[in-house]
């Protein structure tokens, strides 16, 4: 039997796109950050709130990476603006039992992290310190909804010791807006609690060497939308292919091509990463576009990491992507980046393992988590506890010691404790207990070991 001194996390989701939630971006960034800490640490266990199990989730014979991770069926509704609005106090309370333990909250949802917190410091025994991560800000100039969210996702985040986002371009945006209702020191609260984490690569996924004999395509796999200017881009194509006519475009995620010459669309393409890599190592070049957003491109590390270079907007956060790609400010520029890479192969094959040497040095992912795993350290020491020669402490301790092992539930009856009582202090000191451990699963068990 394994024991450790665990720490018990409760993970709160941002999930919209349930139709398929194997391909919803929240369900890939916690799986890449479960199976990363886990790689750096053995010492954790995740609560996570999901609005039904996800099987990929479970551990299985082939990959053990979540065989420390409990699900608990949340229902949330399926639209973007109804769920960020919507949270069920009576069920959230039954989830958050007696039975089970959390040490921290990682939450991705500020909407919804004032109503956690509120229910579980005063609904349950838990005051846990909170930190988390926020896929989405509802900016003005990019939220299509009449009426938006953003001053209930400030209020959460200030809920938070510690708040990561994609860019400082993206920080900027929401301090800005934050000004418009929120005096200076809010301001200067967000300011600190706000940390930009790069979303990068796993390292096994750079490619060693680039493929110096690409076909003559441009890449645009990125979402073929308006917040990510797509028009834009077909105007680009459409004036270079006034000057050459021997390229082919690929635009992935196109349902269907919008040129005759656009290679045609393979909608099952998220299903076979493998497939997508080796496609984007025969491009010659991937276009970067102007974002509203000013968010993180998981499309443009793809198309580097597998060797093919990027012209990209030129704006702070492309720079903070890769500072030594080419920029383009309107057009003409574009055209002219374009025209160059596919007529001098030296050229763009020197960019491209700029591209990838760069993410090799500054966007390897798991450098993110070790910083994040040390984090957490911080934030469990800087968490209340009691002192040992408290006699309520001591009395637990020997409890433990003579029964050998007790559950948290069995503790709280035999203390005759409401949820007015506070256990977080208590537990914080009996994981710092050198004979107390747990075993390492979903339920708290306490054990004596000598």
């Amino acid at each position: 039997m394994e024991y450790r001194k665990l720490i018990r996390i409760l993970v709160y989701p941002n999930i919209t796109y349930q139709k398929d939630i194997e391909k919803d971006s929240y369900i890939q960034v916690i799986k890449n950050q479960i199976t990363l800490l886990n790689s750096i640490r053995d010492d954790l266990w995740f609560h996570l709130i999901l609005p039904f199990e996800v099987p990929s989730l479970q551990p299985n014979l082939i990959s053990r990476n979540f065989e420390n991770v409990s699900q608990y069926v949340f229902p949330l509704p399926t639209l973007p603006t109804t769920m960020r609005s919507h949270f069920d106090v009576n069920l959230m309370q039954k989830i958050l039992s007696k039975d089970l333990d959390f040490d921290l909250i990682m939450s991705h949802l500020p909407e919804h992290t004032h109503q956690l917190v509120n229910t579980m410091y005063n609904l349950t025994h838990h005051s846990p310190k909170v930190f988390g991560y926020c896929h989405w800000f509802d900016l003005k100039g990019v939220v299509a909804s009449s009426k938006d969210s953003f001053i209930q996702n400030i209020t959460g985040l200030l809920e938070y010791d510690r708040c990561y986002l994609n860019t400082e371009h993206q920080k900027g945006l929401v301090l800005n807006q934050s000004k418009k209702t929120f005096n200076d020191n809010v301001i200067s609260k967000l300011d600190k609690i706000l940390q930009v984490q790069h979303l990068g690569v796993v390292e096994t996924d750079i490619v060693e060497k680039i493929n110096e004999n690409p076909e003559k395509i441009i890449v645009f796999n990125h979402r073929p939308d308006a917040y990510k200017n797509y028009k834009l881009f077909l105007r680009v194509i459409d004036e270079l292919r006034k000057i050459r006519q021997d390229f082919k475009v690929w635009v992935p995620l196109s349902t269907s091509p919008d040129r005759n010459y656009f290679t045609a669309a393979n909608p099952t393409f998220k299903d076979d990463k493998n497939w997508y890599y080796n496609e984007l190592k025969k491009c010659c070049v991937g276009f970067s576009p102007k974002q509203k957003y000013g968010g993180w491109s998981i499309a443009t590390t793809d198309g580097m990491m597998n060797g093919v270079p990027y012209i990209m907007f030129n704006d702070t956060y492309y720079k903070e992507l890769c500072p030594n790609a080419d920029f383009f400010d309107d057009t003409g520029a574009a055209v002219k980046l374009l025209d160059k890479y596919l007529s001098d192969s030296d050229y763009r094959n020197h960019k491209s393992n700029v591209c990838r040497d760069w993410i090799s040095k500054n966007l390897i992912y798991k450098n993110e988590m070790i910083k994040m795993s040390k984090y957490m350290d911080d934030l469990l020491e800087r968490t209340s506890s009691v002192p040992d020669d408290n006699d309520v402490i001591k009395k637990i301790i020997e409890w433990i010691k003579t029964e050998e092992k007790m559950s948290k539930s069995a503790l709280i009856k035999k203390l005759r404790w409401g949820t007015g009582f506070g256990w977080t202090p208590y537990r914080r000191t009996l994981m710092k207990h050198p004979n107390i451990h747990e075993t390492k699963q979903g339920m708290p068990i306490y054990h004596w070991i000598d």
